[in-house]
């Protein structure tokens, strides 16, 4: 546990020098916004993935490239040092002591998240890590087309410091980061401004309640997290929006939230409202050119992957490409990625007794008319997901327990309301979530998918209410009681997981006690203890130029085991069933996975 701590010491400030240097280059002249530490660490993380991003269509990013640009905000933070900024250097030490130690005890003994971890986020980390871009990759499995930009992060601190398990240090980081910025926004602002402090405070809560495990940190959780700090940055009224620099940062967080997860796209609809909004569309100076040249990027590697520029969206496919094909027959086709998708997401392996991971011709007509005016809302998928939607009505209840016990200390004031929910804030706040919320129910209805419009709808729903029965004087009365709610959930977030760390010191296994990238497990049955299942990868070289490695378990979706590639061998995939589908030839140092269409 010292070597996660002193790991994460290098990692916070080499995250902070690195969004310092980004926020530099944004912000030509002074900031008229004060960035804490923890913000230019989130920031930094959006930098490095972009650098990432970038270099892996020319390299791969092995410990030696990601050494090397980890050395440049390094000389940074020496640079502080040797200058009058020696105050800032001071900081800079104690805030990553203070980080380090939380991330320590949050990741500690934990575990990935499966089975997504193991399908296809780690495999493809392994991939970023290994090789350079492989054209057509998505053929190996599908799911490496819906990669998140966070695996581009992943991978870029696997480096001569921090090894391979650096590839687990990122999300841990993300989380204290977020924790130490809610906080220090609400208890700044307790006094000021009512809207942005019961925002800052839902969103507090929300994350500390729903957000504690390491191991749920899937592509789904920094999607959210991300959009919950532009939307604090969207609704302070100290982050001017009409100034040029400010804009463009929040058009980039806006981008940075959709290439997490495609369903946050509404956040980028938001960014283009307050680019005409504010007519920022007049000055070329205003105009988000980084954004643009990170999505351009972005698109491009969608497409070199699984040949769709937003997959697996049909309409972004081109199907006159070598790697992809929209045919039914082959796994790649964005119509099959979509419709199972969009199954499990209603609930249709609830349905049939023997899960199949991919077979396409199975019962496709009874498929076809289950995804229908709302034929997948049946009973089979209440029962199941029941305990979701309690899960998230517990919190609505919490809130509004809290919440009402502050409206004891406050009084009527109806100007206030009036002014409150006609604030433009608010009406933008409420159409977004509404939509996203919709969106959610309407074709993928996972809680994980809507955390974001969840927590702003609830916010929304009981801002009017609070805005009601307060006044000025009773604003600061109000914010020391949820103050000490928010230490309260927070004692409980890290006493969570030094419970854990308690619970399972004496684990034993591969890396121990960092998450296990490597091993698998299962439940002993009648138990819950873990014991490790020995992994038997078989490998096919395709045309003497490429080892493709696989699980030598066949429907392993149907067994409580769960084999997994995790990051064991690159490429790697969960079935050989479609290798006889593709070719793979090299062209110029570029590996293609070329389909067999004739």
């Amino acid at each position: 546990m010292i070597t996660i701590y002193s790991f994460f010491f290098i990692a916070t400030i080499l995250t902070f020098s690195a969004g310092n240097f980004f926020l530099n280059i944004i912000y030509k002249k002074e900031k008229n916004y004060k960035f804490s530490l923890s913000e230019e660490g989130i920031i930094g993380l959006i930098f490095v993935s972009f650098i990432s991003l970038f270099l892996n269509f020319f390299l791969k990013i092995d410990q030696l490239v990601a050494s090397i640009l980890f050395i440049f905000p390094l000389i940074l933070l020496i640079r502080l040092y040797k200058t009058k900024e020696i105050e800032l250097f001071k900081k800079i030490i104690l805030h990553s002591l203070i980080i380090s130690a939380a991330a320590t005890i949050f990741i500690s003994f934990d575990n990935v998240n499966r089975p997504d971890a193991g399908i296809y986020h780690l495999p493809y980390v392994k991939i970023l890590n290994d090789f350079k871009i492989i054209i057509g990759s998505a053929n190996f499995n599908p799911l490496f087309g819906a990669t998140s930009i966070f695996q581009y992060i992943s991978a870029i601190f696997n480096n001569y410091i921090f090894k391979d398990i650096g590839v687990t240090i990122p999300h841990a980081l993300l989380s204290i980061y977020f924790i130490d910025y809610f906080l220090r926004n609400f208890f700044s602002n307790s006094d000021k401004d009512l809207f942005y402090n019961l925002f800052i405070f839902t969103l507090a809560s929300y994350f500390l309640i729903e957000m504690n495990r390491y191991s749920d940190y899937g592509n789904d959780t920094p999607g959210h997290l991300f959009s919950f700090y532009l939307l604090s940055l969207f609704v302070k009224k100290d982050f001017n929006l009409e100034n040029k620099e400010n804009f463009k940062l929040f058009a980039l967080i806006s981008l940075f939230c959709f290439l997490n997860r495609p369903f946050l796209i509404l956040f980028i609809f938001l960014a283009i409202y307050i680019w005409i909004k504010k007519k920022h569309f007049l000055s070329f100076s205003a105009f988000p050119i980084f954004s643009l040249f990170f999505l351009f990027f972005w698109m491009a590697k969608n497409i070199l992957v699984s040949g769709c520029a937003i997959y697996p969206i049909k309409f972004t496919c081109f199907d006159n490409l070598s790697w992809y094909s929209n045919e039914a027959k082959f796994r790649i086709a964005a119509r099959n990625s979509s419709e199972f998708s969009e199954l499990h997401a209603k609930g249709w392996e609830d349905i049939i007794k023997n899960r199949e991971y991919i077979n396409y011709e199975h019962k496709t007509e009874e498929k076809q008319n289950y995804l229908k005016n709302f034929n997948w809302l049946n009973k089979d998928y209440i029962s199941k997901h029941s305990h979701t939607f309690k899960k998230k009505i517990d919190f609505f209840i919490l809130y509004l327990i809290i919440v009402s016990s502050c409206l004891y200390f406050l009084k009527d004031n109806k100007k206030d309301f009036d002014s409150s929910i006609k604030d433009e804030r608010y009406k933008i706040l409420i159409i977004l979530s509404s939509i996203g919320l919709f969106l959610m129910i309407y074709k993928f209805p996972l809680g994980r998918y809507g955390t974001s419009y969840l927590a702003i709808f609830i916010y929304c729903i009981f801002f009017p209410i609070i805005s009601f029965f307060s006044n000025k004087s009773s604003i600061k009365k109000n914010g020391k009681i949820l103050g000490i709610f928010l230490i309260i959930l927070s004692t409980l977030f890290f006493g969570k997981n030094i419970n854990r760390i308690v619970k399972n010191y004496s684990a034993d296994y591969n890396q121990s006690p960092w998450p296990r990238i490597y091993d698998n497990y299962f439940k002993i049955s009648g138990s819950n203890k873990l014991q490790n299942l020995p992994i038997e990868f078989k490998k096919i070289n395709k045309n003497r130029i490429l080892d493709i490695y696989y699980i030598n378990e066949e429907n392993f979706y149907s067994s409580e085991r769960k084999i997994l590639c995790l990051y064991n061998k690159a490429p790697c995939t969960q079935t050989s069933e479609n290798f006889k589908t593709f070719d793979v030839e090299i062209y110029k140092g570029y590996y293609f996975v070329k389909l067999n269409k004739v």
